[in-house]
């Protein structure tokens, strides 16, 4: 989300991450690694490569007695190598729930190979000192030889970035990668684009908590980190988006094949290919298919987001019963989440929602013209109800096109549809909520459009 870098930010990455070239920065980090005495693994699993190929790996763990939601319980972490060199740290930030966690471990050549996943208590929560690993399964993708003649897995898994931990993040359980994701976009003639997005727990800086609900309908942070594209079978490009959402250049260093090393550098989590930390993470990227969904959607496959975002801001102090600024909600779980989409030409939507019994509506810009989606495309809002309003008092949702002071030839919210609601369970699960089939309207300033829920 877009903020404003701070000279304190700027120092604390410059003291933190070091810099003297890009190979030479990974072996100091790889020998400080290999210096350190290596805890005894909880398991280890061999594996043999038929030919070089992209490896996975599926662990099934859990965090005994650990909460997200609690300082210094949050989560242990692990500590994956792969031939007794590291790899990546893992966080357990299910807590005490089993999951099945899944990271990236990079390009091996053909032969045996043996990963061990230990207990890194130096970077386990003080009152989270015990991981329980219920399974170990490596996961093996064909290799790419090249951006030509393989197929779209291949090529995103054998580029998917890994991500050094944020310097201000390490050891304090904040703005964790939870998810990647990468899209196939296939743009005007031969040109195709891999570009992969990251779902942070939150974000320390940047937008607000109450305005991310508002207009983003989510109070995680979905950043895009790299994106690369391909011409006639080869890569032309390479980006990342950088420091104050600046679109840069890719001339880092690599890792484990062709896996470009980026570092969070930013506290509202935009990147750098210069910096590096002690700990870095690989999620394992999925594919998503957003051609008529939102980014928020990725979290619906994923609930457990949903619960590990709310634990953070309860954690943070961001969650009341009576909201009192702009950087606190209320209970997630007590607002109606709406997916909509439209084309917006000097205009903002706002939606407001009416509760049978309930005298006045509920609006998702809560009266603020800067909380108004002034965007195009798919977006999520999401709008407060009053504690213990269950889905069934829910009697409209009224869509409301508001101008914007930015130069338009004609103003108008064109081809408004709203697409899905959805609310949290008590378990933090997303359930759709059923809705009246409406056919896209286009809405001048002024007007409205109302939608229902259906009868079931």
């Amino acid at each position: 989300m877009k903020t404003t870098l701070n000279l304190f930010n700027i120092s604390l990455i410059l003291f933190t991450f070091f810099y003297t070239s890009p190979s030479a920065t990974g072996t100091r980090l790889a020998a400080a690694q290999n210096i350190l005495e290596s805890p005894k693994p909880l398991v280890v699993e061999v594996f043999n490569l038929p030919e070089n190929m992209e490896v996975g790996l599926e662990i099934e763990a859990r965090s005994p007695g650990a909460s997200w939601a609690r300082k210094g319980m949050e989560a242990a972490a692990l500590l994956i190598s792969v031939d007794g060199a590291y790899n990546q740290d893992l966080l357990l930030w299910t807590g005490d729930e089993a999951f099945s966690y899944r990271i990236m471990l990079g390009r091996f050549p053909k032969g045996k190979h043996t990963v061990s996943v230990a207990l890194n208590l130096a970077r386990s929560a003080a009152r989270a000192q015990r991981a329980e690993v219920r399974s170990l399964r490596p996961l093996l993708f064909a290799a790419s030889h090249g951006a030509n003649n393989v197929d779209d897995e291949q090529l995103a898994m054998s580029h998917a970035p890994i991500l050094y931990a944020r310097a201000n993040t390490i050891d304090r359980f904040t703005d964790l990668p939870l998810v990647m994701y990468y899209e196939i976009l296939h743009e005007a003639g031969a040109d195709l684009t891999v570009r992969y997005t990251a779902i942070f727990t939150n974000e320390d800086g940047g937008t607000q908590t109450a305005a991310l609900m508002a207009r983003w309908g989510r109070a995680t942070d979905i950043e895009w980190v790299y994106q690369f594209r391909v011409r006639n079978g080869k890569i032309i490009e390479e980006t990342f988006q950088g420091i104050e959402h600046e679109v840069k250049h890719f001339t880092g260093t690599r890792t484990n094949g062709n896996h470009p090393l980026l570092a969070t550098a930013s506290d509202n989590n935009n990147f750098s290919d210069l910096a590096c930390s002690v700990v870095r993470y690989a999620p394992l990227p999925v594919r998503a298919r957003l051609e008529t969904a939102t980014r928020e959607s990725v979290m619906d496959t994923y609930p457990q987001t949903y619960r590990v975002m709310i634990e953070e801001l309860r954690r943070e102090k961001r969650i009341s019963d009576t909201p009192a600024d702009i950087n606190t909600i209320a209970d997630p779980r007590e607002y109606l989440y709406i997916e909509a989409t439209s084309e917006q030409e000097g205009t903002a939507l706002a939606f407001d929602v009416k509760i049978a019994g309930q005298p006045k509506t509920f609006a998702s810009d809560m009266g603020d013209a800067r909380l108004r989606i002034d965007r195009s495309g798919y977006f999520r809002t999401a709008v407060r109800l009053p504690k213990g309003v269950s889905h069934a008092a829910i009697e409209t949702i009224t869509a409301r096109c508001e101008a914007t002071s930015k130069a338009a030839s004609e103003r108008r919210c064109n081809h408004l549809k709203v697409v899905r609601a959805l609310m949290l369970d008590q378990n933090y699960a997303p359930r759709t909520l059923p809705l009246q089939t409406q056919p896209e309207s286009s809405l001048a300033p002024g007007e409205t459009k109302v939608f229902r829920l259906a009868a079931k």
